[in-house]
């Protein structure tokens, strides 16, 4: 039998009253992230992934389904009662310009969680500060200085110090390179899977860049229109992608080898959460849509390898899509 996960998410939805109607930010959504785990989640702009990772970490409250942190269930604590829990699930955010406050030193900006949850001395905080700036590659002097004085990727840096400091169980990293340019990009992925391999920690990360997520995670799970669509081990989620939306995730994105091979296109744009479309969401814009999904929304389904798909048609898109080579 194996372990039970360290993050378990069942039935998750999230919903928001606005003027012009409900929306379902989130419905439905279950996934599960083991100890040690990179899972990535993947998605177009609005497709719920910001909503999914602060409803994980109980910044928002779910509308409904559980949440469950190493056997725990969290999804309906106070505050109060989710301060243990908190020591043990961080977040590195996706803009290392917005996520540290400018009038802050890096100093008590990376010993905030520690003097929140009381973590020793002013002495035993200085030396854990040092400490964390060596292990993500900043000079001791940067201490004493303020985030305007360092570039996007040294903030980022700045900014998973802080979301180790407290040795946390699980980091969630929502788009924590999309900012950065292509070259620095390289240098914090590599960071994080080199904290990971030292500490343990999991990860769940959060981008839209098929091929990056493919690059550092375990496994994939494809969000559209606030539920998953498809979800498997990343070798195979890259390889064979079951689901025409995930298919065109990767087609669309420029380091992906298409020469030769068929290239599906993502028309139009994902529909109002207000408004959704009858049967399957994707439906208007997949271009393998029969009557059958017009009328019926299809069902997380098992398949064999470990992977699931929402998908009346699973596997029927163009052949798989083979990453280009890293540059040597």
């Amino acid at each position: 039998m194996s372990a039970a996960p360290l993050l378990a998410a069942e039935g998750l939805s999230v919903a928001f009253d606005t003027p012009r109607g409900r929306v379902h930010a989130l419905e439905d959504v279950s996934l599960a992230v083991a100890r040690g785990e990179t899972v990535g989640l993947v998605g177009e702009s609005g497709s719920g992934k910001s909503t999914l990772a602060l409803t994980l970490l109980r910044a928002l409250t779910p509308s409904g389904g559980s949440i469950r942190f190493d056997g725990q269930e969290i999804g309906q604590l106070s505050s109060r009662a989710l301060k243990p829990v908190r020591r043990r699930l961080q977040m590195v955010f996706q803009d290392p310009y917005a996520s540290l406050d400018p009038r802050m030193t890096v100093a008590r900006i990376v010993a905030e969680p520690l003097r929140a949850h009381r973590f020793g001395t002013r002495s035993e905080i200085a030396v854990r500060v040092a400490e964390l700036l060596a292990a993500v590659g900043l000079p001791e002097e940067a201490a004493q200085r303020y985030p305007a004085e360092f570039s996007g990727g040294q903030r980022q840096r700045i900014a998973i110090a802080r979301a180790i400091a407290l040795e946390p169980e699980m980091v969630v990293a929502d788009e924590p390179v999309s900012a950065l340019d292509v070259s620095i990009q390289a240098q914090i992925v590599n960071l994080l899977q080199d904290i990971q391999t030292r500490m343990g920690i999991a990860y769940l990360v959060i981008a839209h860049d098929l091929p990056l997520v493919h690059q550092i995670a375990d496994r994939i799970v494809v969000l559209y229109l606030g539920r998953v669509v498809e979800e498997g081990p990343a070798e195979a989620v890259v390889a064979r992608p079951l689901h025409p939306y995930t298919a065109g995730l990767l087609a669309a994105t420029p380091t992906v080898d298409t020469a030769g091979r068929p290239r599906l296109r993502l028309g139009g744009d994902p529909p109002s959460p207000i408004d959704r479309p009858s049967g399957c969401a994707f439906h208007p814009r997949c271009p393998i849509a029969r009557d059958r999904c017009r009328s019926e929304r299809p069902a997380l389904t098992a398949r064999d390898g470990g992977r699931r798909v929402a998908c009346h048609f699973p596997g029927e898109v163009p052949p798989p899509l083979a990453l280009r080579p890293d540059p040597v």
